[in-house]
């Protein structure tokens, strides 16, 4: 009888702790679904060509309960905002969401349907579609398709692009574009000079160079076009 008494003193020891560990876990989950942890507020930083608004809508931070929110799952879904490279979510206790966004820098434009002009960055991808480019950045003249803000170029055009973001010091202001021809290779297009063949997107760097030396170096009265396909032999045709 005394074993028994044991053994009964023991269920019921363990019946109190599961008890209690289950009230602990029903308590805990009741405090998360109180209304003093709703969120109250979103705040949204660095968004200059994002709209906070839609930053919260695609981060679903409209939800109700703060403990409801996954920074890292709400931060994806609002990199896949066009302007926006980096975001960063962070949950304050008892009600706020802080949201900081990096946004994306437009290098070129790039036609887009409708007559429109594409803002494009670095890594090809289209930020928005505008009436006209921006004054002063160089555009990139192809036929390859665009696609919409949020998606990227073909290869060949953000090969394109990244030549113009390579521009050293000396010829920013004098590039204003590039020509994409249907032979893969580029035009360049100065500001009141002549065309420059740049040839396929290879040894990028020392064409540059080539280029930037010439422009420095030379009078270009006269001359109808510029050759630095090979850079350590750049080429002037005059009249």
């Amino acid at each position: 009888m005394a074993v028994r008494r044991d053994a009964g003193r023991r269920r019921l020891k363990i019946l109190i702790a599961g008890s209690s560990a289950a009230a602990a876990v029903g308590l805990a989950y009741g405090a998360t679904r109180s209304p003093l942890l709703d969120v109250d507020t979103v705040r949204v930083e660095g968004a200059v060509r994002t709209d906070p608004d839609q930053a919260r809508r695609a981060g679903l931070l409209d939800r109700r309960q703060l403990a409801d929110i996954d920074p890292a799952r709400a931060a994806a879904r609002i990199e896949a905002l066009p302007w926006v490279q980096r975001a960063t979510v962070v949950r304050h206790w008892p009600g706020t969401v802080q949201v900081s966004l990096l946004e994306r820098t437009p290098v070129a434009a790039v036609p887009a349907p409708a007559q429109r002009w594409a803002l494009v960055d670095v890594t090809g991808r289209v930020l928005a579609h505008e009436p006209a480019p921006p004054v002063d950045m160089p555009t990139v003249d192809t036929t390859d398709p665009v696609p919409a803000p949020g998606e990227r170029v073909t290869e060949p055009t953000r090969a394109a692009v990244a030549v113009l973001d390579r521009l050293p010091p000396a010829l920013h202001g004098r590039v204003i574009g590039v020509r994409l021809g249907t032979d893969r290779e580029l035009e360049v297009t100065l500001a009141g000079g002549p065309p420059v063949r740049f040839g396929p997107v290879r040894q990028v760097q020392p064409k540059l160079v080539a280029l930037a030396t010439l422009l420095d170096r030379t009078e270009l009265r006269g001359v109808t076009a510029i050759d630095v396909r090979v850079p350590t032999a750049p080429v002037l045709t005059r009249r």
